[in-house]
């Protein structure tokens, strides 16, 4: 970013305000503009007096001006005038566009100058977003006068594709609750809301030809508690937006500039709809909507022609009321298991032709034929299919966009085979997520560790691209899934400030990010956030030393090794140094202080270095049932003298975890007749899957995290 502070710009600021001192605007928003230049003249002085000014005739800007207006009210007190230029300007702001003037489209440039402000866009949306940074740009809760330096600014998005979506599905969000999140992406520059209205959970959406959907699957009995429990509440849970409200939602959303991207998750994610119309299904039923998270193996029959024409008049009357050029339809996590089962999809299977080959079964296939009926009835609307990037197991529309959610090399392979992509990948941009590891004082959430610098780092465009496909990547997405998010206070708590880190993801050049230059600007943005009673976490405010240290014991950072297998692959932290380190396990099982084990024990040898005596050796483990995670069956401890010849020196046996137990980090310590030896065998035993869980049967998860000997 260009700055240019000249010390005589702030002298003539003072002789300006004739020795009154007047608060000042602050250039520093978020997202960062590409370009700030500070002039040498005297600032422009806002008041009450001043007037906004649009093109004649131009109604777009004329609501911008309005937005405007209403923002000084909210930020400073008083409202500006609002009015037709017609006429040159003094002591104004001027709102106009060119697009000759600018090769991007949503690029502006701010020029204030001692006489005026002239916001000038490519299109409406760029003086839009000009108007975001003038916006938080002013300082809060100031009356009378604020000067604002003069100044060029010149600015345009890195990515056309600014996203955030939401999940009413889960759990419901009333029209204004939605209203107020589209307000909220507004605030960070972002344009596109990608809405998921129907799932196994929830049907959201009111389909005129099948009102069954909204008096059944729009509402479920009741919830399990926590992660899956076998606990439930006796809650009956639902609503449903009528097209008319959606409409109304649409149109907000249009008036800032945000495009409304609706998902029919489908031929998976459908049992809400199944529970309304059983026939659809291969088995007939009877189903429920669902009161549990995770997902159904009921999916929509492909053999069913009554299920596809029920898809395709779903599509059509969705299209009837969002307008937007993309529509999603899904295409995630769809079991085949009812689909080899069934006489009517194995009858299609047959009909069709299909035939598995060396990468995808026959019944992934035949996900590609619904995906591909689908798509046609789409783009026979003009319409643009978007699907997450299982679409890619099987035949995929060549036209097809894709959102990469499972890591970034579905979004890689997607760019390669020339199919625009939307990153949205877990690991950085699922803002149901944790971010915070200390759980334990955090509102609930699925699980992982997404704090706001992991977010701030990501970078949407791998190097494993060449510059051709990586014109490919046209945008970048956080999603907010609502499984353990019920109120909607608590969604902008994920959200916020993430949003932010995503903002300047989503907008700046790569190069022109900076962390620390960003924490510095969210403090003004967090005023913003209390200005409108935005809810949001606050522990970037509270930089806090965040690893929670032990004092270190006989084997901290010695030596050590696994005897057995590693740790799964996608839990193995820093490798077995992880058991070690002296930084204790908290939070969230998946972050980098536990490791993960699956079907076989953990079996650890730690080498003292020396003969050493000890008496006591401690661990922790972390439990979260739902996530097929418990705590260990047995644990054993044995020393050697030579790390060949171990002898059994204690063994503890531990009950199974019952569901009325909580989840939660626990600890285990095993005691001893003191004894000498060198090194030092760690044994922990892991149960399967009791008779009441879900997956009975199948090998439980084990994480570990530091194991002390003294």
């Amino acid at each position: 970013m260009k700055r240019l502070f000249p010390l005589f710009c702030m002298v003539a600021l003072l002789l300006t305000a004739c020795n009154e001192k007047l608060a000042e605007a602050n250039y520093d928003v978020i997202p960062a503009p590409k370009e700030v230049m500070l002039g040498e003249d005297d600032a422009f002085v806002l008041t009450p007096n001043v007037t906004v000014y649009y093109e004649a005739g131009n109604t777009d800007l004329q609501r911008n001006a309005e937005f405007l207006s209403s923002y000084v009210k909210d930020l400073l007190g008083f409202s500006l005038q609002v009015q037709e230029q017609n006429q040159d300007v003094d002591n104004g702001i001027v709102l106009s566009t060119s697009p000759d003037a600018f090769d991007e489209t949503e690029a502006y440039q701010i020029d204030i100058t001692n006489r005026q402000i002239v916001v000038l866009g490519s299109d409406a949306a760029g003086v839009f977003y000009g108007i975001q940074t003038l916006r938080k740009s002013l300082p809060i809760g100031e009356t009378g006068k604020v000067a604002l330096p003069c100044v060029t600014i010149k600015d345009y998005p890195r990515f056309h594709y600014r996203g955030m979506h939401l999940d009413p599905s889960r759990h419901f969000f009333t029209l204004d609750s939605v209203k107020q999140y589209v307000d909220m992406m507004a605030m960070h520059n972002m344009n596109r809301f990608h809405f998921h209205i129907t799932d196994d959970q929830g049907w959201r959406v009111e389909i005129k030809k099948y009102p069954e959907l909204c008096e059944v699957g729009a509402f479920r009995d009741n919830t399990v508690i926590g992660h899956n429990s076998n606990l439930y509440d006796t809650i009956r849970h639902g609503g449903f937006y009528t097209q008319d409200e959606l409409r109304d939602l649409v149109q907000y959303a249009a008036d800032r500039y945000i495009t409304i991207i609706p998902e029919i998750d489908l031929p998976g994610h459908m049992q809400a709809a199944l529970a309304t119309y059983p026939d659809l299904g291969c088995t007939g039923g009877p189903y429920k909507v669902w009161n549990r998270w995770g997902v159904s193996d009921d999916v929509l029959c492909p053999g069913n022609e009554d299920a596809m024409v029920f898809l395709e008049d779903v599509l059509n009357e969705v299209m009837d009321i969002f307008p937007s050029d993309i529509i999603h339809m899904g295409g995630d996590e769809c079991p085949k298991v009812r689909w080899k089962d069934c006489p009517k999809c194995q009858a299609k299977i047959k009909e069709l032709g299909i035939k598995a080959d060396e990468r995808f079964t026959a019944e992934d296939y035949l996900q590609s034929y619904v995906m591909d009926r689908m798509e046609k009835v789409i783009e026979a609307r003009g319409r643009r299919v978007i699907g997450w990037d299982e679409i890619l197991e099987g035949k995929v529309a060549d036209n097809a966009i894709v959102m990469s959610w499972r890591g970034i090399e579905g979004g890689i392979e997607a760019a390669q085979k020339g199919h625009d992509v939307i990153m949205v990948p877990t690991s950085y941009l699922y803002f149901d997520y944790y971010q915070s590891e200390d759980i334990a004082n955090e509102p609930l959430g699925i699980g992982g560790y997404v704090p706001v610098e992991r977010v701030y780092s990501f970078n949407p465009v791998p190097e494993e691209l060449n510059a051709e496909e990586q014109q490919h990547i046209i945008g970048v997405q956080a999603n907010i899934w609502t499984e353990y998010i019920a109120t909607f206070n608590h969604v902008m708590y994920m959200a916020l400030p993430r949003a932010a880190a995503l903002a300047e993801v989503q907008w700046c050049n790569q190069e022109q990010r900076n962390y620390d230059a960003f924490l510095n600007r969210m403090n003004h943005m967090a005023q913003l956030y209390d200005l409108y009673h935005y809810n949001y976490a606050k522990h970037i405010f509270h930089p806090e030393l965040l690893l929670d240290t032990i004092a270190p014991t006989l084997a901290t950072h010695k030596p050590i090794t696994l005897r057995q297998d590693p740790p799964s692959e996608q839990y193995a932290a820093q490798g077995a140094s992880t058991l070690n380190n002296g930084i204790l396990g908290k939070g969230a099982y998946n972050s980098d202080r536990w490791l993960g084990f699956r079907g076989y024990p953990i079996d650890a040898v730690i080498d003292l270095e020396n003969a050493t005596e000890i008496s006591h050796v401690n661990f922790n483990a972390n439990v979260n049932k739902g996530s097929w995670i418990y705590n260990p069956k047995s644990a054993t401890v044995m020393v050697s003298d030579d790390g060949e010849n171990f002898r059994n020196v204690a063994h503890d046996e531990y009950p199974i975890s019952t569901w009325e137990d909580k989840d939660g980090i626990f600890h285990y310590s095993l005691d001893f007749d003191p004894v000498s030896a060198r090194y030092v065998e760690v044994v922990i035993e892991s149960f399967d899957l009791p008779a009441d869980h879900e997956a009975y049967g199948e090998p439980a998860w084990l994480f570990v995290d530091e194991i002390e000997v003294k």
